[in-house]
């Protein structure tokens, strides 16, 4: 849900810094969110506000000067939708959000059929149960006699 110029101007000066305030800090904490992803818990997605969760993908799709790169492939005609998120003004949308989200699984999909995939190499082949349990014995036996 977006803030409306006359409901933003009817909250006062100091409920609209606040709101600015809320907003920068999320999207200063984006890299940071990158870069603990996956850190801790059990190797889900990180828990991030959608401004986050955009500015993390966009750093990430566009580098650190993104905002006029969001705006074009979100369809913006300039950078001030990003500018209003990023300033607490607006709240991203879930429609951006999911745009953006299609965009970052659109071009992983690119690079892994640029780089390829892990899943798809050769798995090592099988080892034989018998020679395992041959193997083992024969170093038990070698730490015996080595002992004796």
């Amino acid at each position: 849900m977006k803030d409306k110029p006359d409901e933003m101007a009817a909250r006062g000066p100091a409920e609209r810094n606040r709101c600015i305030a809320k907003g920068r800090a999320e999207a200063a904490e984006a890299p940071i969110a990158v870069a603990l992803t996956g850190a801790d818990g059990n190797g889900g997605p990180a828990d991030l506000t959608p401004l986050q969760e955009l500015a993390a993908i966009a750093e990430l799709l566009y580098g650190a000067r993104w905002r006029t790169d969001v705006a074009r492939d979100l369809g913006h005609s300039d950078g001030r939708t990003v500018r209003r998120w990023k300033s607490g003004e607006a709240r991203v949308s879930s429609t951006d959000l999911d745009h953006i989200r299609r965009i970052a699984r659109k071009r992983a999909a690119a690079i892994t059929k640029v780089v390829g995939d892990h899943l798809d190499e050769q798995a090592k082949p099988a080892r034989d149960p018998a020679a395992i349990r041959a193997a083992f014995e024969a170093t038990i036996a070698a730490a015996w006699a080595g002992q004796s």
